[in-house]
């Protein structure tokens, strides 16, 4: 098995250089597609000898269907700018290069939220993030973009370590970009605003994840999280109101 890993990238200088060293023993080569980095990103991808291309962004599926379209090995592994292989994880991809038994396999991630790792909230976290590379496919809409496999998959130990959130800034900051996304995804699929669930989504988004997900066990950090899960979803709702308001007094 030949591996490549691809990562997208944009002004990801806070871990990219811990997430390359994780996969440097694993890689046969190292594909970067940038949409316009103006940090030390691209100084520190090219010192591990990445391949890196560039690419406006516009969507989230678009972007990784082209960044497996520069990949050239015979599987793929998508990481993103701020995940790093635990050593189990490691070794068992190792262990996948010498096997090879299915066509995909799903990996569980592990968040670290403000600094304490998120064990119920949002775990376990199972993505399908390797494959034959000639048998995948991105799809999905502007923010939920799900990795499509022809065949049958599998599931490897150990996590995909997440430093996703250092502050609560950085989070919000996340949260304007991906409900923007959604409103205007949702928006151009013909998904209209709803009062229903602009009031009662958010609370099912809480109950999910502190109470059903047992976010409490993860301390003050999920509850923190359980609520940031509920702004989310009354922003994005929101948003599509602010959409389908701004639409009609355009065409008016």
């Amino acid at each position: 098995m030949s591996l490549s890993v691809a990562i997208l990238t944009f002004n990801s200088e806070r871990c990219i250089e811990q997430v390359l060293e994780s996969v440097r023993d694993v890689a046969d080569e190292i594909v970067v597609l940038d949409s316009g980095s103006t940090d030390r990103t691209l100084n520190i991808v090219k010192s591990f000898g990445a391949k890196v291309y560039f690419r406006e962004f516009d969507n989230f599926v678009n972007q990784k269907n082209h960044l497996l379209s520069l990949c050239r090995e015979k599987w793929v592994l998508f990481i993103d700018d701020d995940e790093v292989l635990s050593d189990e994880l490691k070794a068992e991809i190792k262990n996948v290069k010498t096997e090879e038994k299915f066509d995909g396999y799903y990996i569980n991630v592990l968040t670290n939220y403000l600094g304490r790792w998120i064990k119920h909230a949002w775990y376990p976290d199972w993505h399908l993030r390797l494959a034959r590379r000639e048998k995948c496919r991105w799809v999905g809409d502007s923010v939920h973009e799900t990795l499509r496999v022809e065949g049958e998959v599998g599931y490897l130990k150990g996590d995909l370590l997440h430093y996703s959130y250092p502050s609560v800034s950085y989070h919000l900051k996340k949260i304007d970009l991906y409900t923007t996304l959604y409103a205007e995804g949702a928006y151009k699929r013909g998904k209209r605003f709803s009062y229903k669930k602009l009031f009662l989504s958010p609370l099912g988004a809480f109950i999910r994840r502190y109470i059903l997900k047992k976010g409490f066990l993860d301390g003050f950090e999920g509850f923190v999280l359980s609520v940031m899960a509920s702004y989310y979803t009354f922003l994005k709702y929101l948003k599509l109101w602010e959409k389908e308001k701004n639409e009609k007094a355009f065409r008016s």
